[in-house]
């Protein structure tokens, strides 16, 4: 038998009374936690904070007349002397020399990345979950083992030499896991209809991955492509130990020494002139300046396009 309404209705009452009580009792305690909490966040933030708008503040305050000028760009770098101080020139063989060891990273790094992103992504076998731990122990490994690859491979075994080809291969192998991860979470994130439809409709698997799955994923795979960019840039471990460092020539060639951006600002800091030193925050406000606008570029990207999908 079941109970009465009428038997009910005063039970939920004194239920929800009690409830209300208890509520209103601990409402004064839950305010307090709520807003010492929210205190706390806001303190956090501002802790972390302090030291960025400190380090910014100085790379405008010194960087900025550097960043300003077009001799800056286009001037191959010069020794200053004791009678000439301002005789620095300025980062044109530094700026071509990033370029080209980023190319040519990129022409290896970024098909082979997509590939095993999309590999690990269709298939749950042994090989790929072996590649899948390897991708996440290479992405939190020190950007200076890369270098140390690169030197003991590229330089010493096969006889290369330091070179921009030594520093493309050790940023390739940092930008590898970065582009393989980022491949494999787009792909998942399609939605399994689409190839569910596409092999419905009596495509091969491969055909469906290449025309139906990686289209569709293609947003989150240039996104994947330019953070890892964006990251190399400005990567100086890997490039000190291995490219040689020119500074007298524009050199672009894979199998010659070269300058890039990171290497001139370690040149410029151990100088004995306070100017080369100063010249180090144009450099870095330049590189900073880089690599917000690839950021933020990959960022509006992939909002434009999800919202075009909508």
């Amino acid at each position: 038998m079941s109970a009465s309404p009428d038997l009910l209705d005063p039970v939920d009452t004194l239920i929800r009374d009690h409830l209300r009580e208890r509520a209103q009792a601990t409402l004064k305690r839950r305010q307090f936690v709520s807003g010492l909490m929210t205190f706390l966040c806001w303190t956090a933030i501002a802790i972390a904070a302090v030291p960025l708008i400190m380090i910014l503040f100085e790379l405008f305050k010194k960087g900025l007349p550097y960043v300003t000028s077009w001799a800056f760009y286009t001037q191959l770098p010069q020794q200053p002397t004791l009678f000439d101080q301002s005789h620095l020139g300025g980062i044109s063989n530094s700026l071509i020399g990033s370029l080209a060891i980023i190319g040519y990273s990129c022409l290896v790094a970024v098909p082979l990345g997509i590939g095993i992103g999309i590999y690990m992504a269709e298939n749950d076998t042994k090989p790929a979950q072996i590649m899948r731990t390897v991708i996440a122990t290479m992405v939190g490994a020190p950007s200076i083992l890369m270098g140390l690859f690169a030197f003991g491979f590229i330089v010493e075994q096969l006889h290369v030499g330091f070179s921009i080809l030594a520093g493309s291969f050790a940023l390739g192998v940092m930008m590898l896991p970065v582009l393989a991860s980022a491949t494999e979470l787009a792909v998942r994130n399609v939605p399994p209809t689409l190839r569910e439809a596409g092999l419905a409709l009596g495509a091969k698997p491969s055909t469906t991955s290449l025309k139906i799955v990686l289209p569709a994923a293609i947003t989150g795979i240039v996104t994947g492509c330019i953070l890892a960019i964006s990251r190399a840039v400005g990567e100086t471990a890997p490039v000190l130990l291995v490219i040689g460092g020119t500074v007298s020539a524009i050199t672009y060639l894979p199998s010659q020494p070269g300058n890039a951006l990171p290497y001139q600002i370690y040149q410029d800091v151990i100088s004995n002139y306070d100017s080369q030193k100063n010249q180090s925050w144009g450099i870095a406000l330049f590189l900073v300046i880089v690599i917000f606008i690839l950021s933020l570029s990959a960022r509006i990207w992939a909002a434009r396009k999800q919202k075009v999908r909508r």
